[in-house]
């Protein structure tokens, strides 16, 4: 299944729409849904606030293939910027050694088994598999 949304925050009530039909159709456990949702909201949300010169909506691709959910999302028209090579997150150390950000990306990587990015011609596409985990 697949689905454009605007470059818009106030987007995500209709993609938890569309992640909540596919995931029905694809007979996804509810657990591993919650995992979907968290990772395509983070996933969106860093499109939308850090890719401002972006102006096409953003595309959602989602199948099953085997144990896995697949998911792709695709933004038109903007800078490279892999976020596979963003630095881990030292969750261990003290608090006022940190620095704010990251933390969504962080989860990101644990709740996914699989994350890729690929860039071409200006456009960005990131993909995270999921294991459907009973």
């Amino acid at each position: 299944m697949e689905h454009s949304f605007a470059r818009r925050i106030d987007s995500l009530d209709d993609i938890f729409e569309f992640l909540t039909r596919a995931g029905d159709s694809m007979g996804v456990p509810t657990a591993v849904w919650f995992s979907v949702n968290l990772v395509v909201e983070e996933l969106f949300t860093n499109m939308v606030r850090h890719d401002r010169e972006g102006s096409q909506d953003i595309s959602l691709r989602i199948n099953r293939e085997g144990d896995c959910v697949k998911l792709s999302l695709t933004d038109f028209d903007v800078d490279d910027f892999d976020i596979t090579r963003v630095p881990e997150v030292n969750t261990a150390a003290p608090l006022e050694e940190r620095r704010p950000g990251g933390l969504g990306l962080h989860l990101v990587r644990r709740m996914t088994d699989d994350l890729s990015y690929h860039y071409e011609n200006r456009k960005r596409t990131v993909t995270a598999s999921l294991k459907l985990h009973e």
